[in-house]
């Protein structure tokens, strides 16, 4: 068994043949954790799980949005359906798409909120962190909460800070060509590290769709960098992602 630890088969780049990609996936030993984000997003991923076995849910919020009744209703959402899902995320700071001072400022007390509520509900946090690495490990050390660091792009040294109080870090589907990626698995544990697709982005090949099939590409991958057997790379990221997300199975 391989788990995708983050997915977005809600999105409509899978309008088109969801159902057969779920289906693929289940025939082929993969679990699928889908990120609902917003309040659309989280519907729409509540419905994904109800339909579809294989699939759990993360329900979540862009970075980048800051309309407060949007924050709110995400929030909402998120305890409402709180006994449905496996953790809150993707959640955390944008610094590539947003630079103003003031919207960061904002963005940051927005990541608090979330992480707050991950404490007030006991979930497991997944966060994004683009260009904002840095501050995103400093304020989770802060709040003295571990996360699971989706598509981590910060330094191995960073990465390590974050994995010694508890953070796993989530190698994404882009390894098979990432020059940054291959270097960060080189460098980090197996024991810190989980899979991701991030589908429909970051597919292993660059500009093609990529879906959750494709996350033996990144454990063969992982698998090739550190020396190991394949079926060793399978073993220990399923098991750190049971682990996580309080998996009972």
């Amino acid at each position: 068994m391989l788990i995708d630890v983050h997915t977005h088969l809600d999105f409509p780049q899978f309008d088109s043949d969801r159902k057969e990609i779920v289906g693929k996936a289940s025939e082929d030993g993969i679990l699928i954790i889908n990120s609902g984000i917003g309040p659309e997003g989280i519907e729409k991923t509540i419905n994904l799980i109800e339909k579809h076995e294989g699939i759990l849910a993360t329900l979540g919020l862009s970075p980048q949005e800051f309309d407060s009744g949007v924050i709110d209703e995400t929030i909402r959402l998120i305890r409402k359906y709180k006994n449905r899902i496996v953790g809150i995320g993707e959640v955390g700071l944008d610094y590539y798409w947003i630079k103003e001072p003031e919207k960061r400022g904002r963005g940051m007390d927005n990541f608090r909120r979330f992480i707050s509520l991950a404490k007030e509900l006991s979930l497991p946090l997944v966060v994004h962190s683009r260009d904002a690495e840095n501050e995103m490990v400093e304020e989770l050390t802060a709040q003295g909460i571990k996360a699971l660091l989706h598509c981590f792009g910060g330094s191995a040294e960073l990465g390590k800070k974050a994995i010694s109080f508890g953070c796993l870090v989530s190698i994404p589907t882009s390894v098979a060509y990432s020059k940054r990626k291959q270097e960060l698995v080189g460098e980090i544990p197996l024991e810190a590290m989980v899979l991701e697709s991030d589908a429909p982005y970051l597919a292993p090949t660059p500009r093609e769709r990529n879906t959750p099939l494709n996350i033996r590409i990144a454990a063969k991958k992982i698998a090739e960098i550190k020396g190991i057997e394949y079926d060793k790379v399978a073993e220990i990221t399923t098991r750190n992602a049971r682990e996580f997300f309080n998996l009972r199975f």
